[in-house]
């Protein structure tokens, strides 16, 4: 009888910590793809196509832009990641770099920066 006991608590705690897992994984597929959506979303805006500003970008796509920073802590650590795995340096990575500065708010070190990559070198070597 205790057997019996023991063995369906103990499945019980396997398929509560599965269900867990599952769950963990299913948010962070979604702070992924509502990120990598609206980044497209705002980098292909017709409207503005042929701005040099990145700035424009963001302002022609507030809500884009605003579901980003949604994301919180989990959307900058991907946002991060993202950026440090991109083999490019353009508008969306400079997006990217953007919305991190936006997120880490006075956590933020790096005050002058170029580009994406370059808020990221910087980033990295005052955090480290």
């Amino acid at each position: 009888m205790i057997r019996k006991r023991i063995a369906s608590g103990t499945m019980m705690l396997c398929a509560a910590m599965m269900l867990v897992a599952c769950s963990n994984q299913t948010e962070s597929q979604n702070v992924s793809w509502k990120i990598d959506s609206n980044l497209q979303h705002i980098v292909n805006e017709p409207e503005i196509l042929t701005s040099s500003n990145p700035g424009d970008y963001i302002a022609a796509n507030t809500e884009a832009y605003a579901q980003i920073l949604d994301t919180g802590e989990e959307g900058l650590n991907f946002l991060i990641q993202q950026l440090d795995s991109s083999s490019n340096d353009g508008l969306k990575e400079w997006l990217m770099a953007q919305a991190s500065t936006e997120l880490l708010g006075e956590r933020n070190l790096v005050e002058h920066w170029q580009s994406g990559k370059d808020w990221l070198r910087q980033y990295k070597m005052k955090v480290e």
